[in-house]
């Protein structure tokens, strides 16, 4: 069975300069990536070429009903 990770992404918007980060549940990294770019544009209210995805940040294992960090969580 696939796990499921929470992946946290660092994020720039480039009309306005604001940095923020984001997450995105997913089997893998490239999944999460390929995801969140249209989230973060929805949630900014902007188009996605307007978002700069940055460095992962995080990556975090659910335990029970919580997300912990996953320092040794292969992606």
């Amino acid at each position: 069975m696939d796990e499921v990770f929470r992946y946290t992404f660092a994020y720039t918007v480039k009309s306005t300069g604001e940095y923020s980060e984001m997450s995105q549940l997913g089997r893998s990294k490239e999944e999460a990536k390929a995801i969140i770019p249209a989230r973060i544009a929805d949630i900014e209210f902007t188009e996605e070429d307007d978002i700069q995805l940055g460095e992962l940040i995080n990556i975090s294992k659910k335990v029970g009903d919580n997300y912990i960090a996953c320092e040794g969580c292969a992606s």
